[in-house]
């Protein structure tokens, strides 16, 4: 059995990042109607952005292929969630907008979303959340900077 008591804190915070990500996305996809959570993370994604993003830039931020994002962004063009758009500068590339219907995604529970994200954090007080974001962000940042290691 596992001695977590004398484990680097390290190793336990890696493995309970998968833990933790298993397990909110089991709850998630529990709770949401018609839709995944992966497709929930994608179309919220879209806020991140001042105008529509391109599938590119989608994958970029979400951390995940172009072509795991493209089948993504399908399923949710044909259940009418997002649609896409020409960019005016340049014609080749595509934009990605959120349909009316996306601002109205079903939970099994009403208004389970947005409480679901406040439910999930009231166990962290304001600076635990803060101090979480940031290191999230710096894990983040340092394995984008890995991957580009490995593609040099």
């Amino acid at each position: 059995m596992y001695d977590f008591e004398h484990m680097d804190k390290r190793l336990i915070a890696y493995m309970n990042i998968f833990v933790c990500a298993n397990r909110l996305q089991a709850v998630m996809d529990s709770g949401l109607e018609g839709i995944t959570s992966r497709q929930w993370v994608t179309i919220m994604m879209i806020d991140a952005f001042n105008s529509p993003p391109t599938l590119k830039q989608l994958s970029d931020i979400s951390g995940v292929t172009h072509q795991s994002m493209r089948q993504i962004v399908d399923r949710l063009i044909e259940k009418g969630y997002l649609e896409i758009t020409h960019d005016k500068t340049d014609k080749r590339a595509i934009r990605l907008m959120k349909t009316q219907a996306a601002e109205h995604i079903y939970t099994k529970d009403p208004g389970e979303s947005e409480d679901f994200v406040y439910k999930l954090f009231s166990c962290l007080d304001d600076n635990e959340a803060e101090v979480f974001c940031t290191a999230l962000e710096k894990l983040c940042v340092r394995l984008k900077e890995i991957k580009e290691d490995k593609c040099d």
